[in-house]
């Protein structure tokens, strides 16, 4: 599902130099601490991994590795993504991109069922009172959603419940398209469509659940969280916490610089040891709070019909933190597996080992590439 029709240095997989013979479609996603592409092909009727690539934002602001909320003006954040394009030696000429959640509004609204015609206009008129903006400076998508055993309304004491539909409303402000359509058009790269970071990630990371399943992609500067019940988005939801903020508090709890706070961080995670205590006592009560946030919008969730949660995913820089998928087994009480977003495309055998390692990073990315296939 699309909204519109319309880590330091370079990761990059050398070893896939020999696969560029014909160019496929990008994955474009652009973090706020790194930009992260992902290229595919159609082969044998199957999406095939032609590169991938990562590149840290922080050389661009002169910033230290790991340092979120990169803030950097058009001219640089062009002069990146022209650089991990041609470094990850994408050849594609079309791209799907990722807009940030934060930047979107996502809900959904109860419709009485209409002509295509008539919904249409009541979509309109509905939004009005959700979308917090004139609707003249949004860009707006909508879809009807596949049935739940509860879309039913009653229409009055003792009557029989009128069946209606749920809508998905999307709408983007327009100045944040326009942003995203020059940057494209700088790298001489076409725009196929823009998605929503979280449906993106959902294709990549939940296609395959049949049950609902709660999509978590702790990001550097913010945590995204996605309702996905059988393959379809059907709520999102924004917590102003990511895995930059751990490091940050790690950094002034401990007085160590961001570079030492961000290894430590990395290398021993909320694992205890008794070596480790002053770190995972800064670092659990925050993940704690994520995860505990996340089981909030679970219960809200529920609380509106929807289905009980059968697994959680979680995806994102923050997902590799040693010992996170036991916070959120204990506060959530579901299985918790950590993405792998690779496994639903084809590549050669020995680059298995690092794609699982690094999977969870690139999950949007994948998830954008994907929408092709």
């Amino acid at each position: 599902m699309s909204i519109f029709s319309i880590p330091q240095g370079l990761h990059i997989p050398e070893s896939l130099s020999f696969l560029f013979k014909e160019s496929g479609i990008l994955g474009i996603d652009i973090g706020s601490s790194s930009i992260k592409v992902v290229q595919l092909k159609k082969e044998k009727e199957r999406a095939t991994l032609e590169t991938y690539g990562e590149l840290s934002l922080a050389r661009y602001a002169r910033g230290g590795e790991g340092r979120g909320s990169v803030v950097l003006v058009q001219e640089k954040l062009q002069q990146a993504l022209g650089d991990v394009l041609r470094e990850s030696q994408a050849k594609a000429s079309r791209a799907v991109v990722s807009l940030p959640l934060r930047n979107s509004f996502v809900t959904v609204m109860p419709m009485p069922e209409l002509s295509q015609k008539e919904l249409k206009n009541a979509v309109l008129y509905e939004a009005r009172k959700y979308i917090p903006i004139p609707l003249a400076e949004a860009t707006i998508d909508w879809w009807v959603l596949p049935p739940q055993a509860t879309d039913t309304e009653s229409t009055g004491l003792g009557s029989p419940k009128r069946p209606f539909i749920t809508v998905l409303l999307v709408a983007v402000p327009n100045d944040v398209i326009d942003q995203y359509q020059k940057l494209l058009s700088s790298v001489n790269v076409k725009l196929e469509a823009f998605e929503i970071e979280s449906f993106a990630l959902a294709r990549a990371a939940a296609h395959a659940e049949a049950g609902t399943v709660i999509v978590v992609d702790m990001g550097a500067t913010s945590t995204k969280v996605a309702i996905v019940d059988g393959g379809v988005v059907r709520a999102a939801h924004s917590i102003s916490q990511g895995a930059w903020g751990l490091t940050q508090a790690l950094q002034q709890s401990l007085g160590l610089d961001f570079e030492r706070a961000e290894m430590l961080k990395r290398e021993f995670g909320i694992i205890r040891r008794p070596e480790t205590q002053g770190a995972v006592s800064v670092l659990e009560p925050l993940v704690d709070a994520i995860a505990l946030e996340t089981e909030r919008f679970i219960l809200e969730w529920k609380r509106s019909g929807g289905r009980g949660i059968s697994r959680a995913v979680l995806a994102g820089g923050g997902a590799l933190l040693r010992g996170v998928d036991d916070i959120f087994v204990k506060k959530l009480g579901v299985e918790v597996i950590i993405a792998n977003p690779f496994s639903r495309v084809m590549y050669p055998a020995f680059l298995e080992p690092s794609l699982k390692e690094i999977g969870s990073v690139f999950g949007n990315a994948v998830g954008l590439a994907l929408r092709g296939f």
